[in-house]
């Protein structure tokens, strides 16, 4: 019996290699953006620095007059107690925006490495089925475009429902699951599937897909979840996408025997 795809897709999550693929793009976007953030911040710092030393060091024009102008804010400015609670506030607000920075970069990157990730599941656990998926770019952008029209079709017509008390906490994840779903099932269903073979799953197997990507989108819906877990989401659907991939060749397999049988009788 077949563990279930949940499961098989965490134990592959915790391997190594998966756990870099995760955590490198994070950390490393991370780092290049704090440098910036507080490299920046430093040199505000200096400036300030220099306010309260001496204005007059200071080679910008519209520094110096806005220190002639208004005295008393540059003093407070250039005060011991001043860069202290501006360094608090700086130091949150730009972690605060180093990670959100970090995370968005991060999110884009794993997607270049569903490929990887759906080679890694196939040789790991079904090395015994073709993998001979792909999608022309043309039609990849095709259905992807398609998918953003559906997306602001039904983003537009549930608006009116945003206005109303605890429907719109429902209505409001619609279109963002619809979104989730298509383009993870686009991505990671493109790199198993052949384009016929995709149209077949999303018509016989929708509820299949359905109940896996609803869990997948409420655990992106935790805080950070959707940030870590990006590589996780991809291998559940790639566990079920080379499952239904099996089916799909023993069906076809048994297709001609069962044919025979019945023009025998």
């Amino acid at each position: 019996m077949q563990k279930n795809i949940f499961i098989i897709a965490f134990e592959d999550f915790l391997s190594t290699k998966f756990l870099t693929l995760t955590l490198a793009p994070f950390f490393i976007t991370l780092i290049i953006f704090s440098f910036l953030i507080f490299g920046a911040g430093g040199e505000l710092f200096d400036i300030l620095h220099q306010l309260s030393q001496n204005p007059n060091s200071i080679n910008d024009p519209q520094v110096k007059d806005f220190v002639q102008n208004y005295p008393i804010i540059a003093t407070i400015a250039g005060s011991y107690i001043f860069h202290i609670f501006a360094g608090v506030l700086f130091g949150i607000l730009g972690t605060g925006l180093a990670i959100l920075a970090s995370t968005a970069v991060a999110v884009t990157v794993v997607g270049f490495f569903t490929p990887i990730i759906v080679d890694e599941i196939h040789k790991r656990h079904y090395s015994n089925i073709p993998k001979d998926g792909g999608i022309d770019i043309l039609s990849y952008f095709g259905l992807m475009i398609k998918t953003f029209l559906k997306f602001l079709a039904i983003f537009i017509v549930s608006i009116f429902l945003y206005f109303i008390p605890l429907i719109n906490l429902i209505a409001l994840n619609i279109p963002f699951y619809y979104l989730f779903a298509s383009l993870l099932t686009l991505d990671v269903g493109g790199e198993v599937l052949t384009k016929e073979e995709l149209q077949k799953v999303l018509q016989i197997r929708k509820r299949e897909l359905f109940g896996s990507t609803l869990i997948l989108y409420l655990i992106s819906l935790i805080p950070f979840a959707g940030m870590l877990l990006q590589v996780y989401f991809v291998s559940v659907l790639a566990h079920q996408f080379f499952r239904m991939k099996q089916s799909l060749l023993v069906e076809s397999s048994e297709q001609p025997f069962s044919t025979r049988v019945c023009h025998d009788g």
